[in-house]
Protein backbone atom coordinates (compact mmCIF):
# COMPACT_ATOMS: atom_id res chain seq x y z
CA UNK A 1 0.00 0.00 0.00
CA UNK A 2 2.85 2.38 0.94
CA UNK A 3 4.67 1.43 -2.25
CA UNK A 4 1.60 2.33 -4.37
CA UNK A 5 1.25 5.70 -2.63
CA UNK A 6 4.95 6.43 -3.17
CA UNK A 7 4.65 5.55 -6.84
CA UNK A 8 1.65 7.89 -7.22
CA UNK A 9 3.49 10.74 -5.49
CA UNK A 10 6.57 10.19 -7.65
CA UNK A 11 4.39 10.08 -10.78
CA UNK A 12 2.71 13.36 -9.85
CA UNK A 13 6.06 14.99 -9.10
CA UNK A 14 7.45 13.75 -12.38
CA UNK A 15 4.42 15.11 -14.27
CA UNK A 16 4.73 18.48 -12.51
CA UNK A 17 8.44 18.57 -13.32
CA UNK A 18 7.67 17.87 -16.99
CA UNK A 19 5.08 20.68 -16.95
CA UNK A 20 7.63 23.12 -15.55
CA UNK A 21 10.13 22.10 -18.22
CA UNK A 22 7.47 22.59 -20.91
CA UNK A 23 6.57 26.06 -19.55
CA UNK A 24 10.24 27.09 -19.48
CA UNK A 25 10.74 25.86 -23.05
CA UNK A 26 7.61 27.70 -24.18
CA UNK A 27 8.81 30.91 -22.51
CA UNK A 28 12.20 30.60 -24.21
CA UNK A 29 10.50 29.95 -27.57
CA UNK A 30 8.24 33.02 -27.17
CA UNK A 31 11.25 35.18 -26.26
CA UNK A 32 13.07 34.00 -29.36
CA UNK A 33 10.00 34.71 -31.52
CA UNK A 34 9.71 38.20 -30.01
CA UNK A 35 13.15 38.98 -31.36
CA UNK A 36 11.91 38.45 -34.91
CA UNK A 37 10.98 41.67 -36.69
CA UNK A 38 9.25 42.20 -40.01
CA UNK A 39 9.92 45.62 -41.56
CA UNK A 40 10.96 46.90 -38.14
CA UNK A 41 7.81 45.65 -36.38
CA UNK A 42 7.84 42.79 -33.88
CA UNK A 43 6.22 39.58 -35.10
CA UNK A 44 4.57 39.20 -31.68
CA UNK A 45 4.52 41.01 -28.38
CA UNK A 46 3.46 38.34 -25.94
CA UNK A 47 2.36 40.68 -23.14
CA UNK A 48 0.12 42.80 -25.36
CA UNK A 49 -1.17 39.77 -27.25
CA UNK A 50 -2.31 37.90 -24.14
CA UNK A 51 -3.87 41.09 -22.76
CA UNK A 52 -5.77 41.49 -26.05
CA UNK A 53 -6.90 37.87 -25.91
CA UNK A 54 -8.04 38.10 -22.28
CA UNK A 55 -9.97 41.33 -22.77
CA UNK A 56 -11.50 40.12 -26.03
CA UNK A 57 -12.76 36.96 -24.33
CA UNK A 58 -14.23 39.04 -21.50
CA UNK A 59 -15.89 41.48 -23.91
CA UNK A 60 -17.27 38.71 -26.15
CA UNK A 61 -18.73 36.84 -23.18
CA UNK A 62 -20.38 39.95 -21.68
CA UNK A 63 -21.87 41.09 -25.00
CA UNK A 64 -23.06 37.55 -25.76
CA UNK A 65 -24.74 37.40 -22.36
CA UNK A 66 -26.45 40.77 -22.87
CA UNK A 67 -27.56 40.04 -26.44
CA UNK A 68 -28.53 36.39 -26.04
CA UNK A 69 -29.38 35.73 -22.41
CA UNK A 70 -31.06 39.09 -21.75
CA UNK A 71 -32.27 40.70 -24.99
CA UNK A 72 -33.21 37.68 -27.12
CA UNK A 73 -34.52 35.67 -24.17
CA UNK A 74 -36.90 38.43 -23.07
CA UNK A 75 -37.87 39.86 -26.44
CA UNK A 76 -37.74 36.80 -28.74
CA UNK A 77 -36.20 38.95 -31.44
CA UNK A 78 -33.10 37.81 -33.37
CA UNK A 79 -33.19 40.72 -35.82
CA UNK A 80 -30.46 42.70 -34.05
CA UNK A 81 -28.52 39.77 -32.55
CA UNK A 82 -25.94 39.64 -35.36
CA UNK A 83 -25.45 43.40 -35.31
CA UNK A 84 -24.95 43.66 -31.56
CA UNK A 85 -22.20 41.03 -31.46
CA UNK A 86 -20.32 42.04 -34.59
CA UNK A 87 -20.45 45.79 -33.88
CA UNK A 88 -19.17 45.18 -30.35
CA UNK A 89 -16.23 43.04 -31.51
CA UNK A 90 -15.21 45.49 -34.25
CA UNK A 91 -15.53 48.45 -31.87
CA UNK A 92 -13.43 46.64 -29.26
CA UNK A 93 -10.65 45.83 -31.72
CA UNK A 94 -10.66 49.38 -33.12
CA UNK A 95 -10.37 50.88 -29.66
CA UNK A 96 -7.79 48.41 -28.37
CA UNK A 97 -5.49 48.49 -31.36
CA UNK A 98 -5.71 52.27 -31.77
CA UNK A 99 -5.54 53.14 -28.07
CA UNK A 100 -1.83 53.95 -28.44
CA UNK A 101 -2.91 57.17 -30.16
CA UNK A 102 -3.43 58.49 -26.60
CA UNK A 103 -6.80 60.01 -27.42
CA UNK A 104 -8.67 57.59 -25.24
CA UNK A 105 -11.59 59.68 -23.98
CA UNK A 106 -11.88 61.76 -27.14
CA UNK A 107 -11.58 58.62 -29.25
CA UNK A 108 -14.40 56.94 -27.34
CA UNK A 109 -16.68 59.97 -27.65
CA UNK A 110 -15.79 60.23 -31.33
CA UNK A 111 -16.92 56.64 -31.86
CA UNK A 112 -20.28 57.36 -30.26
CA UNK A 113 -20.62 60.44 -32.48
CA UNK A 114 -19.77 58.30 -35.50
CA UNK A 115 -22.53 55.82 -34.73
CA UNK A 116 -25.04 58.63 -34.34
CA UNK A 117 -24.21 59.76 -37.88
CA UNK A 118 -24.46 56.29 -39.42
CA UNK A 119 -28.05 55.35 -40.12
CA UNK A 120 -29.40 51.85 -40.64
CA UNK A 121 -31.06 52.22 -44.02
CA UNK A 122 -33.38 49.24 -43.51
CA UNK A 123 -35.64 51.27 -41.23
CA UNK A 124 -35.87 53.17 -37.98
CA UNK A 125 -34.46 51.34 -34.95
CA UNK A 126 -36.79 51.35 -31.91
CA UNK A 127 -35.50 53.18 -28.84
CA UNK A 128 -35.07 49.96 -26.86
CA UNK A 129 -32.94 48.31 -29.54
CA UNK A 130 -30.92 51.52 -29.92
CA UNK A 131 -30.30 51.46 -26.15
CA UNK A 132 -28.97 47.91 -26.38
CA UNK A 133 -26.73 49.02 -29.26
CA UNK A 134 -25.38 51.84 -27.09
CA UNK A 135 -24.79 49.36 -24.24
CA UNK A 136 -22.77 46.85 -26.33
CA UNK A 137 -20.68 49.66 -27.85
CA UNK A 138 -20.10 51.07 -24.38
CA UNK A 139 -19.02 47.67 -23.06
CA UNK A 140 -16.55 47.30 -25.93
CA UNK A 141 -15.08 50.77 -25.32
CA UNK A 142 -14.74 50.15 -21.57
CA UNK A 143 -13.04 46.79 -22.02
CA UNK A 144 -10.69 48.08 -24.70
CA UNK A 145 -9.66 51.47 -23.30
CA UNK A 146 -9.37 50.68 -19.58
CA UNK A 147 -5.75 51.61 -18.89
CA UNK A 148 -3.18 50.09 -16.53
CA UNK A 149 -4.60 52.04 -13.58
CA UNK A 150 -7.80 49.97 -13.79
CA UNK A 151 -7.38 46.54 -12.21
CA UNK A 152 -9.00 43.44 -13.66
CA UNK A 153 -11.24 43.19 -10.59
CA UNK A 154 -12.54 46.70 -11.28
CA UNK A 155 -13.03 45.83 -14.94
CA UNK A 156 -14.93 42.65 -14.06
CA UNK A 157 -17.04 44.59 -11.55
CA UNK A 158 -17.92 47.24 -14.16
CA UNK A 159 -19.01 44.55 -16.63
CA UNK A 160 -21.01 42.78 -13.93
CA UNK A 161 -22.82 46.00 -13.00
CA UNK A 162 -23.79 46.63 -16.64
CA UNK A 163 -25.09 43.08 -17.10
CA UNK A 164 -26.96 43.17 -13.78
CA UNK A 165 -28.61 46.54 -14.43
CA UNK A 166 -29.64 45.63 -18.00
CA UNK A 167 -31.04 42.28 -16.87
CA UNK A 168 -32.87 43.81 -13.89
CA UNK A 169 -34.45 46.61 -15.90
CA UNK A 170 -35.42 44.17 -18.66
CA UNK A 171 -37.16 41.90 -16.17
CA UNK A 172 -39.14 44.67 -14.46
CA UNK A 173 -40.17 46.34 -17.73
CA UNK A 174 -43.79 45.71 -18.73
CA UNK A 175 -44.16 43.22 -21.55
CA UNK A 176 -45.87 44.80 -24.55
CA UNK A 177 -46.44 42.55 -27.49
CA UNK A 178 -45.41 44.34 -30.67
CA UNK A 179 -48.15 44.82 -33.21
CA UNK A 180 -47.63 42.35 -36.01
CA UNK A 181 -47.57 44.16 -39.32
CA UNK A 182 -46.82 43.48 -42.92
CA UNK A 183 -45.57 46.12 -45.33
CA UNK A 184 -46.56 46.55 -48.96
CA UNK A 185 -44.74 48.95 -51.28
CA UNK A 186 -46.80 50.53 -54.05
CA UNK A 187 -46.23 53.19 -56.69
CA UNK A 188 -49.17 55.56 -56.87
CA UNK A 189 -49.90 57.48 -60.07
CA UNK A 190 -51.71 60.85 -60.14
CA UNK A 191 -50.44 61.67 -56.68
CA UNK A 192 -51.89 65.20 -56.71
CA UNK A 193 -55.41 63.79 -56.91
CA UNK A 194 -54.66 61.35 -54.11
CA UNK A 195 -53.16 63.99 -51.81
CA UNK A 196 -56.25 66.20 -52.16
CA UNK A 197 -58.52 63.45 -50.79
CA UNK A 198 -59.73 63.45 -47.16
CA UNK A 199 -57.90 60.98 -44.83
CA UNK A 200 -60.77 58.46 -44.88
CA UNK A 201 -60.92 58.55 -48.66
CA UNK A 202 -57.15 58.00 -48.88
CA UNK A 203 -57.41 54.92 -46.66
CA UNK A 204 -60.36 53.56 -48.63
CA UNK A 205 -58.55 54.12 -51.92
CA UNK A 206 -55.44 52.26 -50.76
CA UNK A 207 -57.49 49.38 -49.34
CA UNK A 208 -59.16 48.97 -52.70
CA UNK A 209 -55.76 49.13 -54.38
CA UNK A 210 -54.17 46.28 -52.36
CA UNK A 211 -57.43 44.48 -51.43
CA UNK A 212 -56.48 44.46 -47.72
CA UNK A 213 -57.45 46.54 -44.70
CA UNK A 214 -54.59 48.86 -43.84
CA UNK A 215 -53.32 50.23 -40.52
CA UNK A 216 -51.50 53.28 -41.85
CA UNK A 217 -49.17 54.29 -44.68
CA UNK A 218 -46.04 56.38 -45.25
CA UNK A 219 -44.90 58.32 -48.30
CA UNK A 220 -41.35 57.24 -49.14
CA UNK A 221 -40.64 59.25 -52.26
CA UNK A 222 -42.44 61.74 -54.51
CA UNK A 223 -41.55 62.06 -58.18
CA UNK A 224 -42.82 65.40 -59.38
CA UNK A 225 -41.78 64.77 -62.96
CA UNK A 226 -44.44 62.13 -63.60
CA UNK A 227 -46.68 63.04 -60.64
CA UNK A 228 -46.18 59.70 -58.85
CA UNK A 229 -45.20 58.61 -55.37
CA UNK A 230 -43.84 55.52 -53.65
CA UNK A 231 -45.81 54.50 -50.57
CA UNK A 232 -45.22 51.97 -47.83
CA UNK A 233 -48.52 50.54 -46.62
CA UNK A 234 -48.78 48.74 -43.28
CA UNK A 235 -51.35 45.95 -43.02
CA UNK A 236 -52.28 43.54 -40.27
CA UNK A 237 -50.34 40.28 -40.46
CA UNK A 238 -52.54 37.22 -40.85
CA UNK A 239 -51.67 34.01 -39.00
Amino acid sequence: MKTTTAVKLYSRFFSFQNLLIYVVKLDVMIESIEEIKVFGIKLINSGDFFELLLRLLLNTFVVYWISNRVYVKNNQNYQFYFGYNTISIVTFLMCFLLSSVKLELGFALGLFALFTIIRFRTGTIPIKEMTYLFVVIGVAVINALANKKVSYIELLFANFVIVFVVNYLENISPRIKPEKKETVSVTLQKFDSFSSLPPDEKTRHLEQLISKPIIHFKIKKINQLDNSAELTIFTQRHH
